[in-house]
């Protein structure tokens, strides 16, 4: 074959590649490369099989000199590589022979095995990515010498960086399919925390979820602390059964369970690829006196105190942890944090809700706990969506940012929470902030916190916004959670829950404040601080019932039949007189 011929002969430009299925796009590669060469067989062995292809893709050439009793296995081919970063070129038996002394049992293996593949030439070439060699390309011609030329050497290597460019890919690929899960497992079991007081179904949501989706033979949700004896179990999948009542208990102490124990110690994932490789921990009965092979135990950790573990199991063979499943399993764990603190305080408001309905200060406190423990915790989705696509690093350092700033509350809500009960205050709190969520997340504004029955919300934080824009989504925003109100008090008064409509009010400000996280390492969170938000909080305490007050600075951006003038007052905490403008809430 002519050099033009060689070099123009085949054009893996064409192949088009599937991240989804990156074997048989490797196989392509292999086989078309081997083909163009005219070697006898090529074998594309990883490393690191877990990286890319779980075990070598082999080409062979079959011929009547190689018939199905005497080609060449898999397994001989692949001890005739060798873990070395240099081509190597070997064009006779005798440049491997003075090459390969057989002074080491790894060289002698390899050496018997060209021997079995009767190996005249070859030439290897390693698989470098980021400095790490995860594999090798070997070409073999069988029961001859050959010179390799150095446009085959050349073509081969260049395949070789196509091969790794294909392999970064497909990681790419997995890394955001990855992600992706994670988030959609993330917003299951949020949802299901978020729409559920019993225990019971939450524990048993995640196991599940988490289960099926990393598709492992069982998934255990365990409470307990290093000061107790036993775990409880108190979520549980199996995938062999699907009734599992009641729930099995361990009989080892926490104290003799070897795996708990390295879980205090570190506070971090405790993996094993292989039980049987570990005969130390024989005694453990995790999870559940259900022998595991592979086993994967994440703590529940609240201001740095373990309350709990997940743990997977592989019952009947050994399995590689990938780091996406370890952290997607800490993710859960984080969620089941959550869940459990939620579970403790529904148990605590059943128990203390008759004392609490018999003082205003004692249904303060249930609202405070309730936000506190719950609902502050979650981030909006706004921000989740921007660090799922890498738009947003939520450890930003604070900065002086211009935003509008809305506060809402509602009016008479104390007394009314008085009358409810504490079944009530929690149906009627939970659905009115989500519903004045929604509608901020509708007009892209950012839910900052929640203080009882108010709600604060940012505009141009984190995502930037012109100060016009900034206006005009924080007042259609105060507008459309106004009309969500009066969609609620429709439902609650059909339900029964209320006799009156609630009514609600708004401050709207927009002005410099000190904008990103705040706290220290055990937590933190993404909020505004600084006299522009004082103003705006002074101002829906001012405000009217079912009305929108703004500052000069917000009205500046408005129509003037939007806006109605209202006496500068002195608002407290705020030197200056505030000029004030009433906005109408209906358009």
């Amino acid at each position: 074959m002519s050099d033009e011929a060689f070099s123009s002969s085949i054009d893996f430009t064409s192949i088009e590649i599937n991240p989804s299925s990156l074997r048989e796009t490797l196989q392509i590669v292999v086989s078309q490369l081997a083909q163009l060469l005219t070697v006898d067989c090529c074998i594309l062995h990883p490393f690191k099989q877990n990286i890319f292809l779980g075990e070598s893709i082999i080409y062979q050439k079959y011929s009547a000199q190689y018939s199905s009793e005497t080609k060449l296995f898999r397994h001989i081919l692949e001890q005739t590589s060798c873990k070395s970063e240099k081509i190597e070129v070997i064009n006779s038996l005798a440049d491997f022979n003075a090459l390969q002394q057989a002074d080491t049992p790894q060289k002698a293996q390899r050496k018997q095995a060209y021997q079995q593949a009767n190996i005249g030439a070859s030439l290897l070439i390693p698989l470098n990515q980021k400095q790490e060699l995860i594999g090798v390309l070997g070409l073999y011609h069988c029961g001859s010498s050959h010179k390799w030329r150095v446009e085959e050497i050349q073509l081969a290597t260049m395949v070789v960086q196509q091969i790794i460019l294909v392999i970064s890919q497909h990681q790419a690929y997995q890394q955001v399919k990855a992600l992706a899960q994670r988030e959609v497992l993330i917003n299951t079991i949020t949802a299901a925390i978020r729409s559920s007081l019993d225990p019971q179904a939450i524990f048993t949501a995640i196991t599940h979820q988490l289960g099926q989706v990393l598709k492992v033979d069982g998934c255990a949700l365990s409470l307990w602390t290093k000061k107790e004896q036993f775990v409880e179990c108190v979520g549980l999948y199996d995938c062999r059964q699907t009734d599992i009542s009641p729930l099995p208990q361990s009989i080892v102490p926490i104290s003799d369970n070897p795996v708990l124990q390295k879980l205090i110690e570190t506070l971090e994932p405790v993996v094993f690829e292989d039980i049987n490789n570990y005969p130390q921990m024989t005694k453990f009965d995790l999870p559940l006196r259900r022998n595991a092979q592979a086993l994967l135990i994440v703590p529940l950790i609240v201001d740095g105190e373990i309350i709990g573990s997940i743990s997977l199991r592989q019952i009947d063979h050994p399995r590689h942890w990938l780091w996406d499943e370890i952290k997607l399993a800490q993710a859960v764990a984080s969620q089941a944090a959550i869940a459990v603190q939620q579970a403790r305080l529904y148990d605590t408001t059943k128990r203390q809700a008759t004392k609490l309905l018999q003082s205003e200060q004692r249904v303060k406190q249930l609202n405070q706990y309730l936000t506190q423990s719950v609902l502050k915790r979650f981030l909006p989705a706004s921000m989740v969506n921007k660090v799922a696509a890498g738009e947003l690093i939520l450890d930003l350092n604070p900065e002086p940012r211009l935003v509008t700033i809305l506060f809402s509350d509602l009016v008479g809500f104390t007394p009314l929470a008085s009358q409810l009960g504490a079944q009530g205050i929690a149906t009627l709190l939970n659905e009115y902030l989500e519903g004045m969520t929604s509608v901020v997340f509708e007009y892209g504004g950012t839910v900052d916190k929640f203080i009882g029955d108010a709600v604060m919300a940012l505009f141009g934080a984190p995502e930037d916004l012109d100060p016009t824009e900034q206006v005009n989504r924080a007042i259609s925003s105060a507008r459309g959670m106004h009309y969500q109100l009066n969609t609620l008090n429709l439902r609650w008064q059909t339900q029964g829950l209320i006799e009156q409509p609630i009514r609600f009010r708004c401050g709207i400000h927009q002005g410099n404040a000190v904008v990103g996280m705040f706290g220290g390492g055990q937590r933190s969170d993404y909020t505004a601080i600084g006299p522009a938000v004082n103003i705006a909080d002074r101002l829906q305490e001012v405000a009217q019932a079912d009305t929108i007050l703004v500052s000069q600075t917000v009205a500046k951006f408005l129509k003037s039949q939007e806006i109605e003038p209202v006496k500068s007052l002195k608002l407290k905490g705020i030197k200056e007189s505030i000029l004030m403008f009433s906005v109408a809430v209906n358009t």
